[in-house]
């Protein structure tokens, strides 16, 4: 699917961009969890053998989140991830809309392939009248890559890419890879 095919495909009545995966949310779950998980290795050390099961238990959730960073908007239809911060609020027919749609609908002539998994750090949700999430567009800057809310990938232009950071930038995201190019955020 392409970005047109998705835009043209995703009905709504206003998105709200969000920022995710970054900032001191997610610095602070990172640091509480490294600390909880080296005090739970210290007490597997000293407690008795009918705690270890509930310990190791614990400790592999820690482990299962401490790559937090590697989660997309949503698990779920109202589950967000929890580092994620609105930033703005676009309305349909609005000029910012319009532009939006311009970017998105933009042919794809040209892709890169970088060599890296994606850390999706920003997102467009889009909402119905009853306030309801309808769609996902989760979007990797670092490897030009986007995903849908239910795991599908969404092929852009190299400069929907640069025009999609740069509109973004101008709504309040705090990207620090202006230029573009991957592994500098």
């Amino acid at each position: 699917m392409t970005t047109s095919e998705f835009w043209l495909a995703t009905s709504f009545d206003y998105i709200i961009t969000y920022s995710l995966n970054r900032g001191p949310k997610l610095d602070a779950i990172q640091e509480a969890a490294k600390l909880l998980v080296k005090e739970i290795r210290s007490q597997l050390l000293v407690v008795p053998s009918s705690q270890l099961p509930l310990l190791r238990k614990q400790l592999r959730l820690l482990e299962r989140t401490h790559g937090i960073d590697m989660l997309s908007l949503t698990q779920g239809p109202t589950a967000y991830n929890i580092t994620a911060s609105p930033v703005s609020v676009i309305s349909r027919d609005s000029p910012e809309q319009l532009e939006l749609a311009g970017i998105l609908q933009a042919p794809v002539l040209n892709r890169m392939y970088w060599m890296c998994g994606p850390v999706y750090r920003d997102a467009l949700a889009f909402y119905d009248a009853q306030d309801n999430l309808t769609a996902v567009l989760n979007i990797c800057f670092d490897c030009d890559q986007m995903l849908t809310h239910t795991g599908e990938e969404v092929e852009a232009d190299t400069a929907t890419y640069k025009q999609l950071l740069h509109f973004l930038i101008q709504k309040g995201h705090s990207i620090s890879n202006p230029d573009g190019m991957p592994g500098n955020e």
